[in-house]
């Protein structure tokens, strides 16, 4: 968990998404096994945000969850080709 993907991305390449990288970084100390349990709740909550008709129109990316849901997502594809 030494890899700093958060820091990585600041120095090297804008990123469009703002919060993406905060996001990545509250996410990196966790273990691969974390990361997987926290992609099945987010997913879960995701999946819930979506079913609620005051949502229905509504972008995923306005859900409460979307950006831990893409940094979680990033750091699970990292960590399984780098550990």
């Amino acid at each position: 968990m030494g890899d700093h993907v958060a820091r990585n991305l600041d120095a090297s390449a804008p990123i469009a998404l703002d919060g993406l990288a905060q996001a990545i970084a509250r996410w990196e100390p966790c273990s691969l096994d974390e990361l997987r349990a926290a992609s099945d709740r987010i997913q879960r909550e995701v999946r819930e945000w979506a079913r609620d008709p005051e949502n229905a129109e509504r972008p995923i990316s306005e859900s409460p969850v979307y950006l831990d849901r893409m940094a979680v997502e990033v750091l699970i594809e990292r960590r399984f080709f780098t550990e």
